[in-house]
């Protein structure tokens, strides 16, 4: 196809795009559409949800200056606040962040100085989307909005005159009765289940919206059902998103408290397990492990919901149902992805299965690379790969083995002496089902060390391109020592480690790090591969390697 072809056919889904943009906005301007939203119009908030995050105050000046920088993208409107949303089209990379409203939360941490931006940038938008728009008012974006609003609606009405505070109150009424009729079509099962508590909570703070809450507690019992797993984890296997669940959980179970109101049942019981999961995933610097598109959050937002969690509660080290392991000694912790199983949901998205987090205190050794949320597309599909992972990966498509694939057996046992856990899956494709990677891990009762192996059983000679990687966390130190079969590791809290393995090949390379959930961070990975041992030995191999304290340091 030549170049006037293709800039033909872009024109011509150019104007179809607007075609269809003009037939939905002459029907959301209908009198017969308009009238889906009449209802009685609030004159309060019943109850104002707490949003635990800590804000960004060096963000939310910024911003109230018209200037947006998150992840790798950027906007600058120079201090014209209402042409922000001209210049944010349906295909930017901050068109969702900008549309939730998410910003609020550090705006509002301003306080008064931030007053009069936040409102000159909510009346340009609701000048623009007030009445209706097919991409603004879709479901995910609209609970995500309605959920800022009741969570800084006193901040945004305080010392205004009542025909602002009618304005914003009719909306958000508005933006709930759409929501009670289109929650069912949000995408994902993740955002049907934030629809539906932002629903019910919405409901429950707005006076004249409480069939919108009743709606919002029936899908919420559902999704719940759905999506939240036996030993409380959620189906993604995303910390973060474990997370964002119960902090939602957490404010409609004070909206009932507030509005004097019975509590469904079942509701504190999913809460209390949701938690104990982040507690799972909580470590000792009281953020999360990164795992399957999470990052390690805000730790207010941890904190929040580990004093949710029951005694009763509390997690043991297997996560049968979500997948993880969790090794703790001393000072160590080591959690570990395991995965697939007959019992167990896996994410497919990304390629983490086997990989693990080490940490030392409150320093964070060993990870993964993160989440791709608001980074470019290339990015994020980068971050779901198995090399993106402190695990095993394949370099090329020419062994035909997947560094990804689902675990077949695990065992874990504990003495006094410390904790073994051992698991092995299987990697081959087609004719090549036989190969097998056995991963093993043993952290000492005293924390100080921690040991690995890993053996690839009946490995075809085409598959000499594998690598075991270790990605390190941006604030730990690394350099190869003179031996070349050790690396020497400085950690933030004054601790030295060195990493020893058997491998003859070992490697520091660059590595990023997008864990902290902005712009992606340098680092670096110790990176073990062929040939690995002397002799080369094509079949059975076993790799060694460990992280050991140093005494003294």
């Amino acid at each position: 196809m030549g170049a006037g072809s293709s800039h033909r056919s872009g024109q011509s889904r150019s104007l179809t795009r607007d075609m269809i943009n003009r037939v939905q906005r002459a029907w959301g301007d209908s009198l017969f559409f308009q009238a889906r939203f009449i209802g009685p119009s609030p004159d309060r908030l019943y109850f104002q949800p707490i949003d635990p995050r800590k804000p960004d105050l060096a963000f939310a000046t910024a911003f109230a200056t018209g200037k947006v920088v998150l992840g790798d993208n950027a906007l600058d409107c120079e201090g014209e606040l209402e042409r922000l949303w001209d210049l944010v089209d349906v295909d930017h990379g901050l068109f969702s962040f900008l549309h939730e409203f998410s910003w609020l939360n550090d705006l509002a941490a301003l306080g008064d100085e931030a007053r009069d931006p936040a409102e000159t940038i909510l009346k340009a938008w609701l000048d623009r989307y007030e009445n209706w728009s097919p991409i603004t008012w879709e479901p995910y974006l609209t609970a995500e909005r309605l959920i800022q609003f009741c969570c800084h609606g006193v901040f945004l009405m305080k010392d205004r005159d009542a025909l602002w505070r009618s304005r914003l109150l009719s909306s958000m009424a508005r933006q709930t009765r759409h929501l009670e009729r289109v929650a069912h079509r949000a995408g994902s099962g993740y955002d049907r289940l934030m629809t539906a508590t932002a629903l019910c909570l919405a409901g429950l703070c707005l006076p004249g919206c409480g069939t919108s809450a009743d709606r919002g507690q029936e899908m919420l019992r559902r999704e719940l059902r759905l999506q939240i797993r036996p030993d409380g984890g959620h189906v993604s296997r995303n910390p973060s998103r474990q997370l964002n669940i119960v902090v939602r959980l957490l404010m409609i179970l004070k909206a009932f408290e507030a509005r004097g109101l019975p509590s469904p049942g079942y509701l504190k019981h999913v809460t209390g397990r949701a938690a104990a999961m982040v507690h799972f995933f909580r470590c000792s610097d009281g953020r999360l492990a990164v795992f399957n598109g999470g990052c390690e959050d805000d730790g207010r937002a941890v904190l929040a919901a580990h004093e949710a969690v029951e005694g009763d509660a509390l997690p043991t080290g297997f996560a049968r149902h979500t997948g993880y392991q969790r090794l703790a000694a001393a000072r160590a912790l080591v959690i570990v992805d395991v995965g697939g199983g007959s019992n167990t949901t896996v994410s497919k998205r990304f390629e983490s299965v086997g990989s693990f987090h080490f940490s030392s205190g409150r320093s964070r050794i060993v990870g993964n690379c993160g989440s791709g949320a608001h980074l470019s597309p290339e990015w994020a599909r980068a971050l779901t790969l198995s090399a993106a992972h402190s695990g095993l990966s394949f370099e090329g498509a020419r062994s035909g083995l997947d560094g990804s694939a689902a675990l077949t057996t695990h065992r874990r046992t504990e003495d006094g002496r410390g904790l073994l856990l051992e698991f092995e899956r299987r990697l081959g494709r087609g004719d090549q089902d036989e190969a097998c990677h056995v991963r093993r891990f043993y952290l000492l009762a005293g924390g100080g060390d921690l040991r690995g192996e890993d053996r690839f059983l009946s490995l075809p000679a085409v598959a000499n391109d594998w690598r075991l990687r270790f990605h390190l966390h941006p604030s730990v130190r690394a350099s190869l020592a003179r031996d070349g079969r050790s690396v020497i590791l400085a950690l933030p809290n004054r601790e030295g480690w060195r990493f020893r393995t058997d491998c003859l090949n070992i490697t520091l390379q660059r590595s990023i790090y997008c864990g902290e959930g902005g712009a992606p961070q340098a680092t670096e990975q110790i990176v073990l591969g062929p040939p690995a041992l002397e002799p080369t030995d094509i079949g059975d191999m076993v790799i060694k390697w460990a992280f050991r304290r140093l005494e003294g340091v």
